[in-house]
């Protein structure tokens, strides 16, 4: 496989960083962009080589890239409008979702200008949603098709992990917020990651875009972001320390059931998968290969 480490540029002025993987034949105006979970990044996950090579393999280009989440902090080289450069503080601390889709447009047009035509979103965990939120918010016509690779729905988790002080985790963001303290970590009793208190409200707050995959419809009856995706749809869960409530065929089904619109819609559960498929790597990239040659070889 050739590949490439590449660079590019936000609208807002963040630079990223992340690897190409070259079709095997032709030039490949199809390109599969991976987007990496929660505090994750371009390399971490094993199944990311498998996937790369299952892709490649049928004519496809993969590129797998760093979001401004990246990590649970990071630096990140920021361009100001004048050409002069400084660093920010990012990572999973102090995302903010909304902003995912600087990000992934970045690495659209990064590949667009190289000739790339149709582009299949791939994401994984926190990842699965941010493509779904791409293609939602910019309905851009050159998407065509999503892998959702174990998307979360962290409300359900949330409120199961904390029942009754889910909303006094709320509570104390807001208030960590108006002191203008939305930048310090929330106490870890209240999240199993490590965030920032305007990162947790931004999550779990009323109307938060998180909630796209609450299929346990604890804080959610409307789903437009699933509603509106028009493209090939496939989805991968495990069915071992998943990030979703209740049984892994029942959460693929409500999926399914909202993503009314797809042109065709798959799944498939890994039996003995954890979420980040650990040692199951060939299996779901066997699956997501044979996805690719079907649709878009």
């Amino acid at each position: 496989m050739k590949c490439e480490f590449c660079r590019a540029m936000t609208p807002d002025g963040l630079e990223l960083q992340g690897l190409l993987v070259g079709a095997e034949s032709g030039a490949g105006t199809t390109s599969v962009i991976h987007v990496h979970g929660l505090a994750g990044n371009f390399y971490e996950n094993r199944f990311i080589d498998n996937v790369a090579a299952a892709v490649a393999a049928n004519g496809v280009n993969f590129l797998t890239v760093n979001t401004r989440g990246r990590d649970y902090l990071s630096d990140f080289i920021y361009e100001e409008t004048d050409g002069t450069t400084e660093y920010k503080q990012i990572g999973g601390i102090h995302e903010i979702f909304e902003e995912s889709v600087l990000d992934i447009q970045a690495w659209v047009e990064f590949l667009a200008s190289r000739g790339t035509k149709t582009f299949i979103l791939q994401g994984h965990s926190h990842g699965a949603l941010k493509v779904t939120y791409y293609n939602h918010k910019t309905r851009d016509s050159r998407i065509g098709g999503l892998v959702l690779l174990s998307p979360s729905d962290d409300f359900g988790g949330q409120r199961l992990r904390m029942e009754e002080r889910f909303d006094e985790a709320l509570d104390l963001a807001g208030r960590m917020i108006a002191d203008g303290r939305g930048a310090v970590l929330m106490p870890e009793e209240y999240f199993h990651y490590p965030v920032s208190a305007a990162t947790y409200m931004d999550i779990f707050g009323q109307g938060s875009h998180l909630g796209m995959y609450n299929i346990s419809r604890t804080d959610r009856d409307q789903f437009a972001e699933l509603a509106s995706i028009t493209v090939p749809v496939l989805v991968v869960v495990g069915n071992v320390e998943e990030a979703f409530v209740g049984e892994p065929r029942d959460y693929l089904d409500g999926i399914r059931g909202l993503c009314r619109n797809a042109t065709s819609f798959e799944d498939h559960v890994i039996e003995g998968a954890p979420h980040n498929y650990l040692h199951f790597e060939t299996q779901v990239a066997g699956r997501i290969g044979e996805w690719v040659a079907a649709h878009f070889a």
